[in-house]
């Protein structure tokens, strides 16, 4: 969906709430009370407000999803929704309030919003084979200022790639001792299944559960055949896919947002498993899904700033 697309699509504010309801019930005519579940609503003429007929309590399209109590537009609201989801790498908060002539925090906080919503719920496991291997974010040592130098600032990442399902899951964890990494394993990955990383020494209680194997990074392996019992090769060892995900993920930081805090690097890990496990999709599709999840969502200022 081109830009010019998306603008005939969404012309006014009217046709936002018409399309936030068709997302959320099927239709204005199909309005689901969200205090007591009854379907019989009726819409106020001229406006974006209904009043279910049991409970008697009024309630606008926003109610109960990421929109409430915004005092955006919803026209705004989508075309961020819309730049944010189909640029590759993103949009900074001070080019989208260029965009959108608006103050620069209330972009940030609406792009914070947008990740909230990103943010995978499925905790199934992982079964088949998944590469796993951690990352660091943060910045380089060789253009600080000397009383900068040599602190701890980068945040340690625990990435999975399931080839199977062709899904990434990532997180923050407080650093890349085994106490913290492996709990991120058992809790994503089958018993029993193929788990492959590097050689760091952190991952050898895998061998306990999983059938682990790993290349040695530090002796110019990166990737190594696995026969079958016919001598054909049954699959290749290696952790290329979970390193092209790092590399998208640190240009897409380092690119366009230049940093990230600690505070706030899990909620753009998110958004970057977001474009990965979704990157199959076209512009229109991804624009949808995201709407899937914007129910029971809210992300208030405290939060982020306190």
């Amino acid at each position: 969906m081109s830009l010019m697309t998306f603008q005939l699509k969404f012309p006014n504010e009217t046709a936002c709430q018409e399309w936030l309801a068709q997302q959320r019930w099927g239709g204005k005519d199909k309005a689901i009370c969200p205090h007591c579940g009854c379907k019989s609503c009726y819409q106020h003429k001229g406006i974006d407000r209904f009043t279910c007929k049991k409970c008697l309590k009024q309630f606008s399209v926003r109610y109960n999803t990421i929109f409430a109590e915004s005092r955006l537009p919803l026209i705004k609201w989508f075309m961020a929704i819309y730049l944010f989801s189909t640029l590759k790498k993103g949009i900074s908060s001070l080019q989208l309030a260029k965009y959108l002539e608006i103050q620069q925090r209330t972009a940030w906080f609406l792009l914070q919003r947008i990740r909230e919503v990103m943010k995978n719920n499925d905790n199934t496991p992982f079964s088949g084979i998944t590469e796993i291997d951690e990352a660091y974010i943060g910045g380089s040592e060789t253009n600080k200022h000397l009383d900068k130098k040599n602190k701890v600032e980068k945040t340690c990442i625990i990435g999975l790639v399931n080839r199977d399902k062709k899904q990434v899951r990532a997180y923050k964890v407080s650093s890349n001792e085994k106490e913290n990494l492996l709990p991120k394993v058992y809790l994503n990955c089958k018993d029993k299944s193929n788990i492959f990383t590097d050689s760091y020494d952190g991952y050898d209680d895998l061998k306990k559960y999983y059938n682990h194997e790993f290349v040695k990074h530090c002796a110019g392996e990166y990737n190594r055949d696995k026969n079958d019992n016919q001598g054909r090769t049954a699959y290749k060892i290696n952790t290329n896919s979970i390193e092209g995900f790092w590399s998208q993920l640190k240009r897409g930081i380092y690119g366009v947002y230049h940093w990230a805090s600690n505070k706030h690097i899990q909620r753009y890990i998110n958004e970057f498993c977001y474009r990965y496990n979704n990157r199959l999709m076209n512009d229109i599709e991804i624009f949808a899904n995201w709407f899937g999840g914007c129910e029971n969502k809210r992300v208030y200022y405290k939060c982020l700033v306190g």
